[in-house]
């Protein structure tokens, strides 16, 4: 029996370890925090399956300037860091050409359109429907303009089969008529659903890991010895051999592949949410709020006002004035919203082309890497973990993941 370690417990890690599990490999899940408290933990709550628009988009660098002006808009950047990485930029500049941006858009509807399906795998066997909701995610248009700009967006969803339907002013209020009359139009995201709480989930998937015999170490990986047919993890004062590891540690995965003689242009896009106290019903379902980046979602113990893109790098302290525009711009569209229970900050994987890296490392077939899912690794958590059962196994997976390949770097 191969004997299996899987480094970074969120929620692609925990998918991971479920379905090598299930195959009935031996699988060690390691991570120096608990399972799905991290990025996994704060993020929008949706199981987004239409999310197949790269970051990147043609125009974008003449967008910038503008965006980076407008104090309420969606990006940060620091512009210290920036420089300092130049090169990461320059790359995520040259991914913004209308026919890669087109390419990148059907290497992730190729993912996104089995996340579903490979949840459902899971949920036939890990009783989570009391988290799940099925109203439709909806995104709100501040102006004209906003909806006009948002065209390319339309175009790339309807070429690749994404069911979006627009919805007039009334229509939006008919749904949710708590919004404050701040918006010109919405869409609504046909077949999505989202979850209340995902750090239930997250949770409910490792124990049922846990229940098929699965093993978990909470400890930092501080080195990697590689032998001819297997590999050494350091783990404190002590060092375990393994067959192959899964390397799923979401910002922090590149510590693991330096490790292995690997170089990736990882960096992160760093996102908060904001709890608020609610003793009521105010939203029936995510609402994002294009002006400013992030939705708003009634979960078990509030409402969370999520998202925003910030590049300032790993280390960086959570920016305050970013919070305080996510709550200015959430009491804007939603004025019933109650006091402030608590913030958050995380850090989503990001490469510079906007897909993920799934496959065999470069330098050591025994390593397979599956992180950089930006803002979409929730919903990407299962399908991720269903192709990497494959991998291990020595199987080829029954979805086309050489757009995903660790070698285009």
């Amino acid at each position: 029996m191969k004997n299996i370690a899987v480094v970074g417990a969120g929620i692609v890690g925990i998918c991971c370890a479920y379905f090598l599990k299930k195959s009935g490999l031996s699988v060690t899940l390691i991570d120096r925090e608990d399972p799905g408290t991290m990025t996994s933990f704060g993020h929008a709550c949706s199981f987004a399956d239409y999310a197949n628009v790269p970051v990147n988009y043609p125009g974008l660098i003449w967008d910038i300037p503008k965006m980076l002006l407008k104090k309420d808009g969606p990006l940060a950047v620091d512009f210290f860091y920036i420089v300092k990485n130049l090169p990461w930029a320059l790359s995520f500049l040259k991914n913004c050409k209308k026919e890669k941006v087109d390419e990148i858009a059907s290497s992730l509807t190729n993912l996104l359109k089995h996340s579903q399906i490979s949840y459902d795998e899971i949920f036939k066997e890990v009783n989570v429907q009391e988290y799940i909701s099925h109203e439709e995610n909806l995104y709100l248009f501040d102006s004209k303009k906003s909806l006009d700009d948002y065209e390319y967006a339309n175009i790339i969803r309807k070429n690749n089969r994404v069911k979006v339907r627009n919805l007039k002013k009334e229509e939006v209020k008919q749904l949710e008529p708590n919004i404050a009359d701040v918006y010109y139009a919405g869409q609504l995201f046909t077949g999505s659903r989202h979850t209340t709480n995902p750090l239930a989930i997250s949770t409910k998937i490792y124990e049922k890991y846990l229940e098929l015999g699965g093993i978990y170490i909470k400890q930092n990986v501080t080195n990697l010895i590689q032998k001819e047919n297997s590999i050494e993890i350091s783990l404190g004062n002590k060092n375990i051999n393994f067959d192959k590891i899964i390397v799923s540690a979401g910002a922090w995965s590149n510590k693991i592949a330096n490790m292995v003689g690997d170089k990736f242009p990882l960096d992160t896009e760093r996102g908060y949410h904001i709890l608020f106290e609610t003793n009521e019903k105010l939203i029936n379902r995510p609402v994002a709020w294009s002006e400013s980046g992030f939705y708003l979602i009634q979960i078990h113990d509030g409402i969370r006002a999520a998202g925003t893109v910030e590049i300032a790098g790993i280390n960086k302290s959570p920016n305050s004035k970013r919070i305080a525009m996510i709550e200015r711009q959430s009491r804007k569209v939603l004025p019933q919203l109650g006091n402030v229970k608590s913030t958050w900050m995380g850090r989503r994987p990001t490469l510079p082309d906007s897909l993920p890296i799934i496959g065999k490392s470069k330098k050591n077939n025994n390593v397979i890497y599956a992180f950089g899912h930006q803002h979409i690794g929730w919903t990407l958590g299962a399908v991720t973990g269903k192709i990497i059962d494959s991998l291990s196994r020595d199987h080829i997976p029954n979805i086309d993941i050489s757009a995903y390949s660790p070698s285009r770097f």
